[in-house]
């Protein structure tokens, strides 16, 4: 919980909002790293789990996605402080909401579901990067309208594909780890309860 606070104070610090406020890919890396690395480090680190169902969690998490960058809200959040805060707020909240259901000891998806879970947001998250990076003309007019602004755009899209990605593959390699462990120590479990009981007996 707290490297997941510690995280999220960095990306929201004043010199990487100026940074965000300059360039469309540092905006991208900030949502990214609010999205793909203080929410998991935030979910893991629960003491109450965050009920939901996994269903609406993920369809959430894809929504705010496409609603914060395919809509009127990511350019007036680049114009107004407050919206911005509130454009933050949708991303971390449903971020959060999504990897709880996954990730952390308050988990509460069978190891195969939380594989699927993860496994079908990695073309989801592709699909959004790849509108972005795929756009023929820049889309958000508060970063410019020529080339170096589609160059930009470019940048900002390739991070959150290739980053975006990369976290979700680490997490489900991170749950088959645990899966694997937990059907290890079952195993472990029921040899030594056979072993035990012809002496019971």
């Amino acid at each position: 919980m707290v490297a997941g606070a510690a995280t999220v104070a960095v990306a929201l610090s004043p010199p990487v909002d100026a940074r965000a406020d300059a360039t469309l890919a540092a905006h991208m890396v900030q949502h990214v790293v609010l999205t793909m690395a203080a929410a998991p480090l935030l979910a893991a680190g629960l003491r109450r789990p965050a009920r939901a169902h996994p269903l609406p969690a993920w369809l959430l998490f894809a929504a705010t996605g496409w609603l914060v960058h395919f809509t009127p809200l990511f350019e007036a959040a680049t114009e107004h402080l407050a919206v911005h805060v509130v454009e933050h707020a949708l991303l971390l909240g449903s971020a959060v909401l999504f990897w709880a259901q996954a990730v952390g000891p308050e988990a509460r998806l069978p190891y195969p579901l939380r594989l699927l879970y993860l496994v079908v947001a990695m073309p989801q998250n592709t699909f959004v990067a790849l509108a972005i990076f795929s756009a023929s003309r820049p889309l958000y007019t508060h970063y410019g309208s020529g080339p170096a602004a589609l160059a930009d755009q470019r940048l900002a899209g390739g991070t959150m594909w290739v980053a975006g990605d990369l976290v979700l593959l680490a997490a489900v390699l991170v749950v088959a780890a645990a899966w694997a462990g937990d059907e290890e120590r079952r195993t472990v479990a029921t040899e030594a309860a056979a072993a035990v009981e012809p002496g019971a007996q």
